[in-house]
């Protein structure tokens, strides 16, 4: 079975996920049934800054596993934003990816191209599931980019199938001329 695709969207600015959700259906691309205040309290969390929030940090555990579970009831591809995971360090963004088993990540970042994506997550996560995106983007235009890339990422995934597939074939074709 395919591994859906967990869409992450790092960005200094947040995004507003309402005004985006009618453009990401028509992609087929879910946003996990959370509400914004979870998200933050997620970048709160996995970045570990709950002291500097003014919070203790029971208030913000399992904020980010919540979110995971909302995403993998989604049954689909989905897209969560979460600007406070871009300052993370690489053992924070490493935690944070542990609670996706069963997901592709793609990350989208929207820094602009005046500022460098976070390494920290460029060195956990694949180079062709990094997409940079300029930070003016609308919520609008942002969710056709994030269909945009799924749909490229269907079309790998499609592709890689058919080439094993066609491998396939031509072990079948040589046995029946044997």
């Amino acid at each position: 079975m395919a591994k859906r695709l967990f869409l992450l969207h790092l960005g200094p600015d947040t995004v507003d996920l309402d005004e985006m959700r009618e453009s990401l259906d028509l992609g087929r691309i879910a946003t996990p049934d959370v509400d914004p205040e979870v998200l933050e309290l997620a970048g709160i969390e996995i970045t570990r800054t709950h002291k500097a929030a003014g919070m203790s940090r029971k208030e913000v555990e399992g904020a980010w596993a919540k979110v995971c579970r909302k995403a993998w009831k989604a049954k689909a591809d989905v897209f969560v934003s979460a600007p406070g995971f871009f300052d993370a360090s690489s053992e924070q963004a490493a935690l944070a990816l542990d609670g996706l088993p069963g997901f592709k990540v793609v990350l989208v970042v929207t820094s602009g191209f005046a500022v460098q994506p976070p390494a920290a997550w460029l060195s956990l996560v694949k180079e062709d599931r990094v997409h940079v995106l300029p930070d003016n983007l609308g919520a609008e235009q942002l969710a056709a980019q994030v269909a945009r890339i799924a749909l490229i990422e269907e079309e790998a995934r499609l592709d890689k199938r058919l080439r094993k597939i066609s491998r396939r074939r031509k072990q079948v074709n040589k046995r029946l001329a044997a």
